[in-house]
């Protein structure tokens, strides 16, 4: 499968009882290790297609996997189902409410401070991000109600052109602002765009989109007016700084003590707060939980 999500993904699959083997041509020092902890180190770098046969029930690829790989070839040949990491969690989630993070930046602080505020009430959820949880995983995977996804925006793999973002099929969206850099994947600005707009479109009847209203891309968006779905703008959330020290000023005139700090965290925090609320957290238990938040580690 190949990189830093394939590899915890591999392990979360182990976890669960699964019998998982794991394939790449580079292994990085932080993933070399956390393989071996958990007994799951490939036999040798490079790829194998000898090892792909018929008792296997999928093979899941990285987005970086080349569509010529030997692998890929021989699992096309046996006709053994290939699926993209974001087509996989979505197949593993169809039963779990699912929260994703889209979008070109913020994602992985707001999956955190999704993530700390849920753990601070001992709720029963799986996650998927970037960052790594303190103890933990990028992917945990488990029967509950609930999953977290921070979805990159390239495409799922060399096999399947569908943005990341749009694959996990959401229930409830988060778009915290847009930024078009040149790619591959989406060689102009409009090409991008219009994936935004197929994510806004996709949000389910019942099913609600959380957007950086201060963001003029995300603000312009069309397809934001279906009748069935609840549209909640953010923006910046007020604070003041005394010493060096920013204070998150809340809707009843408190003043909170923050361990991070800055006005794109401040975004992150209304943005995070609107999806909570939206599951049942309510804003006096968000600002409890929240000044214990301490950031994120990659």
């Amino acid at each position: 499968m190949g990189g830093s999500q394939g590899c915890d993904l591999a392990i979360a699959l182990r976890l669960l009882g699964h019998s998982v083997t794991f394939s790449d041509d580079a292994l990085p020092p932080e993933i070399e290790e956390s393989l071996r902890n958990h007994h799951l180190l490939p036999v040798a770098l490079g790829w194998f297609p000898e090892r792909i046969s018929t008792t296997l029930d999928a093979v899941i690829l990285a987005s970086h996997v080349k569509a010529d790989n030997p692998e890929i070839k021989k699992a096309l040949e046996l006709k053994i189902p290939i699926l993209s990491f974001p087509e996989f969690i979505y197949q593993h989630s169809t039963d779990q409410q699912r929260i994703v993070i889209a979008g070109s930046h913020g994602k992985t602080m707001i999956t955190a401070l999704l993530i700390h505020v849920l753990t601070y009430y001992k709720r029963k959820f799986d996650f998927v991000t970037t960052a790594v949880p303190e103890g933990q995983l990028r992917v945990r995977l488990s029967n509950a109600p609930l999953i977290i996804i921070e979805s990159q925006d390239h495409r799922c793999s060399a096999v399947d052109a569908t943005p990341a973002f749009i694959a996990y099929q959401h229930h409830i969206g988060v778009i915290p602002g847009i930024e078009w850099q040149p790619s591959s994947d989406y060689p102009t600005k409009e090409v991008y765009l219009q994936q935004f707009n197929l994510f806004g479109g996709s949000t389910p009847k019942g099913g609600s989109l959380v957007y950086f209203e201060l963001d003029s891309v995300v603000a312009a968006l069309p397809k934001m007016d279906k009748p069935d779905v609840t549209y909640i703008s953010y923006k910046t959330h007020p604070s003041d700084v005394q010493a060096g020290q920013e204070y998150l000023l809340t809707p009843d005139k408190k003043r909170l003590a923050l361990r991070i700090q800055g006005k794109h965290n401040l975004q992150n925090i209304s943005a995070a707060l609107e999806t909570l609320k939206k599951i049942g957290i309510t804003q006096e238990h968000f600002y409890q939980a929240i000044s214990s938040f301490e950031g994120i580690r990659n």
